[in-house]
């Protein structure tokens, strides 16, 4: 492997570009693969960061979960059925890794659920290769205390996504449904800053959220931590689907441009470094679910197709054709568009297990649009 130079960008913070400089000394191959991102985009080619959801298994049971309808709990529950496709295991994440890399991909986020839960975590982080891929982690904080956060680290973890939902203690831990996961998040960020880990916290935008002092707070708590805040807009599935409550309008959407602006908070719409993808569906992220299908966003629950009988690399040709998901788009297509969100939520709707098979919801020969 090729060592990548120290280089400065002016586009960078000092603390940014020494992230990647030091990152580029540890591991030369993906910080080179990094690099090349915004020459590929330049080219018309993509470079989606894969969210692998190799388990649903979660100690919280929060009110806004995207994943809930895909948990075992939630199909026998409501359903009364056992799930018995093919699962993911370490060998499909070992191939996944491979076929990411030969086209050039370099990131991984291992979600879920929660990922700290998961027993084979270390085993499925050898599997995508640190030396291969940059890897980050989601987490809700509740198992990371300094000794894991270390451990991460040592493991290949370069970066962890940490939730918290309000800065008003009563508020999150009702929001998580889990007395003490305020104190636990709070504890979460110091370990993450002490061990070295590059960190971001997420956080979950309900409708009128973007509006109230409490969320002003957060932005300025994490800017003056230096941290960046990711805000996930609510969007009309999961768990939301029974509370059209929480679902943002563009209202919403126009304020946290505004802010972003004046504070270190940023959304999947937000231009980084020069790149403006707009709405980033399998330009920008897939998700892979455990049972192997790859849907164009965390919250579209329609596949592509699936990695154990399609080409990860056919998957995404597939997505870029797709009139709905290609084509540059400024706004959010399944928290924005009303009328994918209308077509969205009949399709979803009839099926008890999900995401929606391919050929049944997105085809090449069906755009939704009849």
């Amino acid at each position: 492997m090729s060592s990548l130079p120290a280089t400065s960008d002016p586009a960078l913070t000092a603390g940014e570009q020494a992230k990647r400089n030091d990152l580029a000394a540890r591991k030369p191959y993906v910080a080179e693969k990094l690099a090349k991102i915004s020459d590929m985009e330049a080219r018309g080619e993509i470079s989606p960061i894969i969210r692998l959801e190799k388990s649903y298994l979660c100690n919280f049971r929060c009110t806004h979960c995207s994943a809930e309808y895909y948990m075992d709990r939630h199909l026998n529950k409501i359903h009364h059925i056992q799930d018995d496709r093919r699962k993911i295991d370490l060998e499909a994440v070992r191939k996944l890794s491979d076929e990411a890399d030969q086209l050039g991909l370099a990131r991984f986020v291992i979600t879920g659920g929660e990922p700290l839960v998961m027993k084979d975590f270390d085993e499925v982080v050898a599997a995508i290769d640190p030396d291969k891929h940059y890897i980050i982690t989601d987490t809700n904080g509740w198992f990371l205390d300094d000794e894991r956060a270390r451990h991460l680290k040592e493991i290949g973890v370069e970066k962890v996504q940490l939730s918290l939902d309000s800065m008003i203690e009563e508020e999150h831990d009702n929001f998580r449904n889990k007395p003490g996961s305020y104190k636990r998040v709070m504890r979460a960020i110091d370990a993450s800053v002490k061990a070295g880990l590059n960190l971001i916290l997420s956080t979950v935008l309900v409708k009128g959220r973007a509006k109230t002092a409490e969320f002003r707070e957060m932005c300025q708590f994490a800017t003056d931590k230096g941290i960046g805040l990711y805000v996930s807009y609510a969007k009309p599935t999961g768990s939301c689907t029974e509370h059209p409550e929480f679902v943002i309008e563009k209202e919403d959407a126009d304020i946290l441009r505004e802010l972003e602006k004046e504070y270190n908070v940023f959304s999947h719409m937000t231009p980084s470094y020069g790149s403006f993808k707009g709405c980033i569906t399998v330009k920008g992220i897939i998700t892979v679910t455990s049972t192997g299908e790859i849907t164009p966003c965390p919250y579209i629950d329609m596949s592509l197709g699936n990695i154990f009988q399609t080409p990860l690399k056919e998957i995404l040709d597939r997505g870029m054709r797709n009139p709905w998901l290609g084509p540059h788009r400024p706004d959010c297509l399944i928290g924005e568009d009303p009328a994918f969100i209308k077509k969205h939520t009949e399709i979803t709707s009839r099926y008890k297990t999900l995401p929606v098979p391919w050929g049944e919801g997105f085809s090449d020969s069906d755009s939704l649009t009849d």
